[in-house]
This record gives C-alpha cells, sequence and structure tokens, in this order.
C-alpha cells in the first residue's frame, strides 16, 4: 500500500485507476463529440430530396425538431453546418390546409434560403391536386424566407384551390423563420 498520509492510505490498484481514468478522459470526451446521432438510412433518404447539396445530416434535435445539414467547406475540407431539414407539422403543428394539417419537409440553408420543399401528407376532400403537382414544390426552391409567401404575389396558386395553397405557403414561412430564431438563438447562448 501506498500512503499519502499517515492516515489515508490507498492501494496502488485506486492510485492507477484513478491515473489512468484522468489520461483516457480526454479520449472519452473525443469519441463522444463523435458518436453524435446521425440520420437513420431512411431519414437520409428524404433528407437528400429537399437537401440534396448536404454530404450528411444529424438526428432530429432541438425543441422545434430539425436535422442538421452539413456539407464540406471547400477551402478547409473539413463539415460544416450547411442548413437545416424540418417537417412543418412538427415546427407550426397549428397550422392548417383545407381539411387538417399540411406535412411538408423543408430544406432551408442556414442563411434562409429554402433548398427544396416535399408534401409529405395532406387532407382534401375533393382529392389532392393543389399542393401536390410538382409546380407547386418547385416555386419554393431559391426562396427567402424573408420573402412574403403570398399567393398571387410571390406564390402561384397553381390551381384554384387556394385554402390549401395559402395554408401550406404560410407554413412553410412560419415554420423555417421558427427554425432559424431557435438557430439564432442557441448561437447566441454560446458566445
Amino acid at each position: 500500500m501506498i500512503a499519502l498520509s499517515q492516515k489515508q492510505p490507498i492501494s496502488l490498484f485506486v492510485a492507477l485507476v484513478y491515473v489512468g481514468t484522468a489520461l483516457l478522459m480526454p479520449c472519452r470526451i473525443a469519441f463522444a463529440a463523435e458518436a453524435a446521432p446521425q440520420a437513420t438510412a431512411a431519414e437520409e433518404k428524404l433528407l437528400r430530396e429537399v437537401f440534396p447539396q448536404a454530404g450528411s445530416f444529424s438526428g432530429k434535435n432541438g425543441a422545434k425538431p430539425h436535422f442538421k445539414a452539413f456539407a464540406k467547406n471547400a477551402k478547409t475540407g473539413k463539415n460544416e453546418l450547411a442548413g437545416f431539414v424540418f417537417k412543418t407539422n412538427e415546427v407550426e403543428p397549428d397550422e392548417y390546409g383545407y381539411a387538417g394539417p399540411i406535412e411538408i419537409i423543408v430544406g432551408m440553408t442556414n442563411d434562409g434560403v429554402i433548398t427544396g420543399i416535399k408534401v409529405l401528407n395532406h387532407r382534401e376532400p375533393f382529392g389532392s391536386f393543389s399542393i401536390d403537382p410538382p409546380e407547386f414544390a418547385a416555386q419554393f426552391k431559391g426562396k427567402s424566407i424573408l420573402d412574403a409567401f403570398e399567393v398571387g404575389n410571390d406564390i402561384d396558386a397553381v390551381t384554384r384551390a387556394t385554402i390549401s395553397v395559402e395554408g401550406a405557403s404560410r407554413v412553410i414561412r412560419k415554420s423555417a423563420r421558427r427554425i432559424l430564431q431557435q438557430h439564432l438563438a442557441e448561437q447566441q447562448g454560446k458566445k
């Protein structure tokens, strides 16, 4: 036994475990950072549809649930945050179309530009034709969250079913703004 003082004897084994743990602690912290949750293969396939420029995606997290999209920086060669992907009904659950909530997955850069959208689910009594056409989704690509998202102004109705078109446009705008607000608040908290 090794004695630190007359009153506190410590065995050699306990001392080695203590020192070994202290030496290995940085390795454990580095491993934990590398083992951050990632999107599943099924999730990643869907995420790539609306954010094709991303190289990888995090798992879903945040008070307003979202995935983080990462892309390689051409100058540094490191993966950096490129943007976010989220479902509108998880961020803004109280927004509705004609006959209920509209579930749209949205990709957005970290400076607030929509990279793509895909309508996943919505209900209409006369058929799903108002926001399902590819022309509806295509008009959001490249759109800034600072735009108005107003049907007849900067959004085409594509069909005459304007209630769902207005609801979809509104929920895309509101949820995109909320995700970016959340990200900016998180960044302020880190400073």
